[in-house]
């Protein structure tokens, strides 16, 4: 169903009334089996005023993310662009403020290559917002839409092959996977990744600081802005519950860096005893409610193998801890066992196949078209025209 609001067409693809689901979410996070840690799912924070808090969270000093990004995005943009195929779509999960993504739109303009750019988010209200303040009427090259659902409902809607007639770029920008445990974040790109073709693309924004000081007033800002965002997470469990189950003088907000697993968890605690209908927690029980995963180098390279994706460009900060990762999907995984990848002396034929493909993801995914026209020697492209001979590149491969 579409909503064409202020000149941009919004798409529902809803499959599910959200705070039906978040409803059920809530009553077995807070009634856990197996004796499981109490939670809430993240998901809380974003309603139409959490949207606007995250977004006021975005221009504090302290949440470093943002303006990391902004910097690749404008150091990077040319680089990014040149890659995308004419005519692609780009779907943007959890859009939020469109001010980063801009600075691509901008530069597809400037290079004047036609693109669709769709953007998803679980607010109606905020996409109309977000796209108001674009200047979206005035772009020649880019035409915007917006989804309203979740990411799983993007997913779906992804899988269906009217929706896939052009070349797909899937982008998560905001080191958004960080909120899902690490097995849970391969999950959720090799979801995405299974649908990706040969022309199609991941775009993904991920943090890699550790610097435990650091992470830790980005989630826990002097302002408090941050704070008041969590605890509108708890406003919002009141209105889709239909009642108040959690009276704000009775709680508050608890932040801590985990250095082991480099993550920043953040928990609700009631400040004394509270009993909720058939629920009952003791002053200073932590019920945790986001999570916010940092990735080191050898951490986001054993996430994309999970994920069955394979890295082909990386876009970095000047500081070195802000990526944004291109990612095709794996058009075969290399064995990293020898007694794998040299069971036999000679190479079987499917294994050939596979060595093939990932010459053909080297040359016409890794390498921007105008880059193979290149002459990094006097006479001819290293890459392209002096391939060593097949046992030994197989044998190099897996290296």
């Amino acid at each position: 169903m579409g909503l064409a609001m202020g000149g941009v067409n919004i798409i529902d693809i809803r499959r599910n009334n959200l705070n039906n689901s978040l409803a059920k979410d809530v009553t077995r996070g807070l009634d856990p089996k197996n004796g499981t840690q109490r939670s809430l799912p993240t998901l809380l924070l974003y309603n139409t005023e959490g949207l606007r808090l995250f977004e006021e969270i975005t221009y504090l000093d302290e949440y470093y993310l943002t303006n990391a990004e902004i910097e690749v995005l404008t150091t990077h943009a040319v680089s990014i662009v040149e890659r995308v195929p004419e005519n692609s779509q780009l779907v943007e999960l959890g859009s939020g403020n469109l001010r980063k993504v801009e600075i691509l739109l901008n530069e597809f303009e400037r290079t004047k290559k036609p693109v669709e750019y769709l953007a998803l988010d679980v607010s109606l209200e905020e996409l109309n917002r977000t796209f108001a303040e674009l200047p979206s009427k005035s772009y020649q090259y880019v035409k915007c839409s917006g989804l309203l659902g979740t990411y799983d409902d993007a997913l779906s809607w992804l899988k269906r092959s009217e929706n896939r007639r052009k070349p797909t770029w899937v982008m998560s920008m905001g080191s958004s996977i960080g909120n899902f445990t690490r097995s849970e974040a391969a999950q959720f790109l090799g979801g995405f990744a299974r649908t990706l073709g040969a022309d199609d693309a991941l775009l993904v924004g991920l943090d890699s600081c550790k610097d435990p000081q650091k992470v830790f007033r980005a989630y826990n800002d002097s302002k408090n802005v941050t704070r008041e965002f969590y605890l509108n997470g708890l406003a919002n469990a009141n209105s889709i519950l239909g009642f108040e189950a959690f009276k704000r003088e009775d709680w508050d907000v608890a932040g801590i860096y985990d250095e082991v697993d480099g993550c920043h968890k953040a928990y609700y605690t009631p400040t004394r005893d509270v009993t909720i209908e058939a629920w009952s927690f003791t002053k200073g029980e932590r019920i945790f409610f986001e999570q916010a995963f940092k990735y080191a180098e050898k951490e986001y390279q054993a996430l994309w193998q999970q994920a069955g994706l394979t890295s082909t460009a990386r876009f970095t900060s000047s500081t070195g801890d802000h990526n944004i990762h291109l990612l095709s999907s794996s058009p075969y995984i290399l064995p990293t066992q020898p007694a794998e990848y040299a069971a036999t002396l000679t190479p079987s034929l499917k294994e050939f196949e596979a060595l093939w493909k990932l010459w053909d993801t080297v040359t016409t995914g890794m390498l921007p078209r105008n880059e193979l026209l290149s002459k990094p020697i006097n006479l001819r492209n290293a890459l392209v025209f002096l391939p060593r001979a097949y046992s030994d590149v197989f044998r190099y491969a897996h290296y």
